[in-house]
């Protein structure tokens, strides 16, 4: 059963906290503007925090940590893997990240995932939106 649940991507989460360009408007304004909770996993966690730990300064950290406040946390079982490493071999061009993303969102059942990746939104063009594509 689908939840109305939006399982955000980690470039729409990094983009929202570190970019002060439009890119990083659009994504605030998609995060802020959500008919839906947001959700998010481990993954989109461990992705966002590279940068700011990379940095090393405190600050940045803490901001990307608190960020996580607003989402629901899912889990990734043994089946969103194994549904990872399908698509993966469907779609040769699919990353592991890209993939275990879709597959984690489509195993708790949201409803939609925002992303910035053109190959998601290709892949599953009515469930992976490229949210932050201009009109």
């Amino acid at each position: 059963m689908r939840r109305s649940v939006i399982y955000v991507d980690s470039c729409v989460v990094i983009y929202a906290v570190e970019r002060g360009d439009d890119l990083g408007d659009r994504a605030r304004h998609a995060l802020i503007g959500a008919d839906s909770p947001l959700a998010a996993s481990p993954l989109v966690m461990l992705e966002s925090m590279v940068g700011p730990m990379r940095d090393g300064h405190a600050e940045p950290q803490l901001r990307m940590w608190s960020v996580f406040d607003r989402f629901e946390m899912l889990s990734a079982g043994p089946d969103a893997y194994l549904s990872a490493a399908r698509l993966r071999a469907k779609h040769p061009g699919l990353g592991t990240s890209d993939a275990l993303h879709l597959a984690i969102a489509q195993h708790a059942g949201c409803t939609r995932l925002w992303t910035n990746d053109a190959r998601l939104a290709a892949i599953a063009p009515e469930f992976a939106i490229n949210v932050l594509e201009t009109a």
